[in-house]
């Protein structure tokens, strides 16, 4: 988006009520975002999760690295617990959780699975035709000044709601947070986004360990 287009978007936005504004903006910076990612082939970027489960009143926090390469390639791997992975191949999506169940592997299509996964197709494509957008301002996370938006879907999704935390310096996500319809809240924070990284084919391939039970859903 060029500087005079910038500054007549900004212009119209002020004219309009506050709750349309907070709308419009909201959009407008996740279309800057979309155009930064969408030029871009591979990236990486470490990364930390939380999840909250209230029906169990338990939090568990995961760490590690993950990596996508367009158009249907992503894995997530954990250094904590150390073996847990997500790897969409391009053809299914694996999940397998050692920590919790060393036996079983769950196995999905990737069709159905990437969405979510990939973060850059589920929070940035499109946005005003997926979601109610609200900019809800800045807010400063781990030494960042980002723009905190708040998107609630439009039709049934695996989350209740999402809100992404955008770098104001450069437009790189930095937080995201769903509720999801199971009533967890899993929240993933990225660091070291490395844009153009490519992390090598094995990356993205999984094999089930011999003797695991691979559940097809």
């Amino acid at each position: 988006m060029n500087a005079r287009r910038s500054l007549w978007v900004a212009a119209a936005i002020a004219l309009l009520p506050s709750g349309v504004r907070a709308q419009d903006r909201g959009v407008e910076i996740l279309h800057e975002t979309a155009d930064r990612y969408g030029s871009v082939e591979t990236l990486c970027a470490d990364f930390t999760q939380h999840l909250l489960v209230p029906l169990l009143g338990t939090e568990r926090t995961g760490a590690g690295r993950l990596c996508q390469t367009a158009p249907n390639l992503f894995a997530m791997r954990f250094d904590d617990p150390e073996g847990d992975l997500i790897v969409v191949d391009g053809s299914f999506a694996w999940v397998y959780f050692p920590s919790n169940d060393a036996k079983t592997v769950l196995k999905t299509s990737a069709d159905e699975s990437a969405g979510g996964r990939d973060f850059h197709r589920e929070f940035l494509e499109e946005p005003e035709s997926k979601y109610e957008v609200t900019y809800e301002g800045a807010e400063d996370i781990d030494g960042w000044t980002t723009y905190k938006l708040r998107m609630t879907p439009k039709r049934p999704m695996s989350y209740r709601v999402a809100t992404v935390w955008i770098d104001q310096g450069e437009p790189v996500l930095r937080r995201l947070q769903m509720e999801e319809a199971n009533g967890n809240i899993r929240t993933i924070t990225l660091d070291d986004v490395g844009f153009g990284v490519d992390p090598g084919a094995e990356y993205f391939t999984f094999s089930p360990p011999d003797g695991a039970l691979v559940v097809v859903r």
